[in-house]
């Protein structure tokens, strides 16, 4: 690379034999780079190489809401991260990362590991991983296909990362079974005691069913039917599938992980030792760059499918741990927050018992989790010091502080009260689902003087095992009563905004009147309480937007089929057909308003300016003539109109100053668009875009009765205009440049 094009933080350099270069503390290593990249997304590796050039990581978030574009959040989105961030690494591994592609999974591993090793084919691609992590020391890239990079890699790896890579194998390996054939060239580089992460999509996940698009090769159904049209492409596989290449290698020991909604943005991760409940499967619509078609309620499947206990044959991704398994049986990410606010939530077995533990996910968010445990212990004070009555008591989960900067929860048994009160809904038992509701009252409002409230003791926040209720989340503890009216109904609003046909559920079951009875709230205090619910999420995100937010802004369009449409919801697409349609012949009638609207400017001896200007109020007169009069300030040297913002032909009908109709329109004082001509009576035609009459305010004045310096002219102006046809003026124009 030439000396100009190398940047302060890139340096060149030869180490036996190695061709080797620096980006910050990044070492890329180009030994086996052929020269030439021969895979790029084009255009948009260009804006992310220059973004991680220009920003700061944790100013990704901020450009990820400015550009509103798929590929941006899809390489620069720190939840990228979440899939290896779960992992109870010591800080000391020692890693290898293959197709490490732009680095959203390297940041994680370079800030959770020892050491880390990547490959990648693009050296583009690798150069982008550098800059965003090059106040790193602990990365190494090596550019090149993997077969040529293996042969060098050592042997000693704690664990080796294929992240959305494995599928590809069939282009970049070769042969007849490229995917045995590549673990069986990475296990040799595991140390002893090593683990191998793979995380891919199922080709049989629900979503493929349901309407998505394949998502490497953008089909409907291509995985599903086994990619018989496809050639030459990736390839993914069931959990059987997996588990066959995982055998055929000699790979007995392996755990299978469920990232959700998938392993590109996962937000909780579930195994076989903790499997989603039906209520916690809410997030499916996250088409962020196709179109996808709505088949069917995905969460309602998922119920069945929960309920048969085959979820491990749909789950959308896979995340396989090759090698001893982790004590971590589930995950939840909550990291669409305020810096301040970001945790991570573990449950992890340890023999028979187990234990939930929060994690900071940002310095700023230490003090967030640390103070769990002084709430806990108020908590306890208010619930469980003296209770008269142990049946209608709420528990509070114990947690204690551990070295790690975390706090450790014992692990509750139990179902969320979420779940039982959809058990309820959706076999419309009424007396069970208020009978909940009652006790909800009754124990959340227990000694409700007490200076300490659990403001998020929401129904997926309550245990219910044996009819003992345990709260097990209190990281919202507030050091103030609130009214348990107040937590019940915010209970309520979050229940019903995490599904919407609860919504619907909850009114054919009891109905709003009577449920606004049961709850003894009117409707002015229920928009009151909904309005502080938005607040207060409106604090805690601190302006972060989440991934479903940002789905709506750039992700395709959800069709439904006209066949699999109610009633309700064929109404409802009409009428956004013809909202759509009204709004677009408005904005056609106001960007029509605005192309012939007349707009005036003043120079007062500093040239002509935005600031020194203005729109006319204007009447319509017959034959498109627009007459209007302005007061122009003594001060003015020159005065510009612009007719419109459209290749036109305009004709000055009126044109006086202070009652003379003569002295404007002479063409000894007024100038008109380079790209104009003046006809026969005194028709202007303007071939640009920018037409404009240029009128010398100094010269007219001269010749005007009235010469009080002081005093402001008066113009009247009538000006009738008729556009041209873009096409046209351009051929016009063209015409007149080759006849010079």
């Amino acid at each position: 690379m030439p000396d100009s094009e190398q940047t302060k933080e890139q340096t060149t350099e030869q180490e036996e034999g190695r061709k080797l270069e620096k980006i910050g503390g990044v070492t890329l290593d180009l030994t086996c780079w052929p020269g030439e990249d021969y895979y790029s997304d084009g255009t948009s590796e260009d804006e992310i190489l220059q973004i991680v050039k220009e920003k700061k990581p944790e100013e990704f978030d901020q450009v990820i809401r400015e550009k509103n574009s798929w590929p941006v959040l899809y390489h620069l989105s720190p939840i990228r991260g979440n899939i290896v961030d779960w992992i109870p690494f010591q800080g000391t591994e020692k890693v290898l990362e293959i197709g490490a592609g732009e680095g959203a999974i390297t940041t994680t591993l370079a800030r959770r590991c020892g050491q880390v090793v990547c490959n990648d084919l693009s050296k583009k691609r690798s150069e982008i991983n550098a800059y965003r992590n090059k106040d790193r020391d602990n990365i190494t890239i090596h550019v090149g296909n993997f077969r040529d990079v293996e042969p060098d890699l050592d042997r000693d790896f704690d664990y080796i990362f294929l992240i959305g890579v494995l599928e590809y194998a069939g282009v970049y390996m070769g042969g007849s079974d490229p995917f045995r054939m590549e673990l069986l060239r990475l296990l040799p580089h595991l140390k002893a005691g090593g683990r191998l992460v793979i995380a891919i999509e199922n080709r049989l996940g629900l979503k493929y069913f349901a309407g998505c698009r394949e998502d490497h090769t953008g089909r409907y159904f291509d995985g599903i039917e086994s990619y018989a049209d496809s050639t030459g492409e990736a390839k993914t596989f069931s959990r059987p599938g997996l588990e066959q290449i995982l055998q055929s290698v000699g790979a007995s020991e392996y755990s299978f992980y469920y990232p959700y909604p998938d392993y590109k943005f996962m937000e909780t991760l579930y195994s076989d030792q903790r499997l989603p409940e039906a209520s916690e499967l809410s997030s499916n619509i996250r088409n962020f760059d196709r179109d996808r078609l709505l088949l069917f309620d995905e969460k309602k499947a998922y119920r069945g499918i929960l309920s048969e206990g085959v979820y491990p044959l749909f789950a959308n991704s896979y995340e396989i741990i090759v090698g001893e398994p982790l004590p971590v049986a589930y995950c939840k990410f909550s990291t669409d927050r305020d810096p301040g606010y970001q945790i991570r939530t573990d449950f992890r077995l340890l023999g028979r018992t187990g234990s939930v533990c929060k994690y900071p996910e940002t310095e700023a968010a230490a003090a967030h989790v640390q103070r769990m445990s002084a709430s806990c212990k108020a908590l306890k004070a208010r619930y469980e010091d003296g209770h008269a009555d142990p049946a209608h008591q709420l528990f509070i989960a114990p947690c204690r502080e551990t070295m790690d900067g975390g706090v450790l929860f014992d692990f509750v048994p139990g179902l969320t009260l979420e779940s039982l009160l959809d058990q309820a809904l959706s076999s419309g038992d009424k007396k069970t689902f208020l009978a909940l509701l009652s006790s909800y009252r009754d124990r959340v409002g227990y000694n409700s003087g007490a200076p300490i409230s659990d403001y998020d003791c929401t129904f997926s926040n309550i245990l219910i095992y044996n009819d003992t209720w345990t709260a097990i989340d209190y990281e919202w503890a507030v050091d103030e009563a609130i009214p348990v009216r107040d937590q019940l109904v915010r209970s309520l609003v979050c229940y019903v905004r995490e599904d919407g046909k609860r919504r619907e559920a909850l009114e054919k079951l009891i109905g709003r009147s009577e449920l606004l009875s049961f709850l003894q709230v009117s409707e002015d205090e229920i928009e009151k309480l909904t309005a502080a619910e938005d607040a207060f999420q409106e604090h805690v995100t601190g302006g972060t937007m989440a991934l479903g937010e940002l789905r709506s802004k750039i992700g395709g369009e959800v069709i439904k089929p006209a066949e699999l449409q109610t009633d309700a919801e064929k109404a409802a697409h009409l009428k956004k057909i013809h909202d759509e349609q009204v709004a677009k012949e408005k904005e056609e009638r106001r960007r029509a308003r605005e192309a012939v609207a007349v707009q005036v400017f003043f120079d007062t001896g500093k040239g002509y300016s935005e600031e020194e200007s203005f729109i006319v109020d204007h009447d319509y007169e017959t034959e498109g003539v627009n007459a209007f009069t302005i007061q122009v300030p003594a001060n003015v040297k020159r005065l510009r109109i612009d007719p419109a913002r459209v290749p036109c032909i305009c004709l000055l009908r009126r044109a006086d100053i202070d009652g003379n109709p003569s002295l404007m329109q002479n063409p000894k004082y007024r100038r008109i668009t380079p790209a104009s001509s003046l006809g026969e009576g005194g028709a202007i035609t303007f071939l640009d875009c920018d037409p404009w009459l240029d009128f010398d305010m100094v010269k007219i004045r001269k010749k005007l009765k009235d010469k009080d310096p002081q005093k402001a002219n008066t113009v009247s102006l009538a000006i009738q205009i008729a556009g041209i046809p873009g096409t046209m003026a351009d051929m016009v124009l063209s015409r007149r440049k080759r006849d010079r």
